[in-house]
C-alpha cells in the first residue's frame, strides 16, 4: 500500500470516562467484592494481549497483590486460567468476567493501577480509558501504545517478564511516581476526543471527493 493511501486517525475514550467520585467507586467495590487495593486489566485473553507474560511478572511480586483480569473470556484460550492454577495463584489473580459499560469508569478509579501488557493493538483504548479516569498506567512500549499513552504511564517492554515485573513493582511501591501519572493522565486522555476523531475522518473524505 502506498503511504499517501494511509491516514491515522486516533479515536477517543467516551464521555463517561472520567475521574469518578468517591461513592461511585466505593458501590463498585461493594458490588464486586474487591479490595481497597488492586491492580487491573481490562481486556481479552487472546494471544496477542500478552496475558501469559503478565502472570509470569505477576508471580514473582509480593503475595499480599491482587491482580483482577476483567473482560470478556474467549474459551479457545485457556492458557491463562491453567497458568493461575499450574502456579497456585488462585488467591493472588481474580477472573472478574465481563464488567457492564456503565461500571467501568468506577473500575478503573478503583484500582491502585492498571497494566496492559498488550503485544499489539488497533488503538489501544483501555488505556486511554483508564487515563481518562485517572487511573496511573504502565502498558506496552510497543505498537501504537506509546503514541496513545506518551509520558503519561509508565512504559514497558512486553517481551520481556522482569520488565513487566519491574513497571508494576515501582508504581506498587512508589506512591509519588502514581500521582504524578495521574496527575498527567486526563491532561494526556484529553487530547484525543470524537470531535476530532469525526473531523479528521471528514476531512480526509473530502479530500478525496
Amino acid at each position: 500500500m502506498p503511504p499517501l493511501r494511509v491516514a491515522a486517525i486516533p479515536l477517543a475514550a467516551g464521555p463517561t470516562f472520567h475521574p469518578q467520585p468517591l461513592e461511585a467507586i466505593a458501590g463498585l467495590r461493594r458490588r464486586h467484592a474487591l479490595p481497597e487495593r488492586f491492580t487491573l486489566y481490562l481486556g481479552s485473553n487472546k494471544p496477542h494481549k500478552n496475558l501469559p507474560r503478565l502472570l509470569a511478572a505477576w508471580a514473582t511480586l509480593p503475595e499480599d497483590e491482587l491482580l483482577v483480569i476483567a473482560g470478556a473470556w474467549d474459551r479457545r484460550y485457556p492458557e491463562p486460567r491453567q497458568i493461575v492454577q499450574q502456579q497456585g495463584l488462585g488467591e493472588r489473580v481474580r477472573f472478574l468476567g465481563p464488567v457492564a459499560e456503565a461500571d467501568l469508569p468506577a473500575l478503573y478509579g478503583a484500582a491502585t493501577l492498571f497494566v496492559f501488557p498488550s503485544l499489539y493493538e488497533g488503538f489501544g483504548l483501555p488505556v486511554l480509558e483508564a487515563l481518562a479516569c485517572g487511573t496511573p498506567v504502565a502498558c506496552s512500549d510497543s505498537s501504537n501504545l506509546p503514541e496513545v499513552a506518551d509520558n503519561a504511564a509508565l512504559l514497558f517492554n512486553p517481551l520481556d517478564v522482569g520488565a513487566i515485573a519491574d513497571a508494576i513493582r515501582l508504581l506498587l511501591a512508589d506512591e509519588q511516581e502514581r500521582a504524578a501519572l495521574a496527575d498527567r493522565a486526563t491532561a494526556q486522555a484529553a487530547r484525543f476526543s470524537w470531535e476530532r476523531t469525526a473531523a479528521a475522518t471528514l476531512a480526509l473524505y473530502r479530500a478525496f471527493l
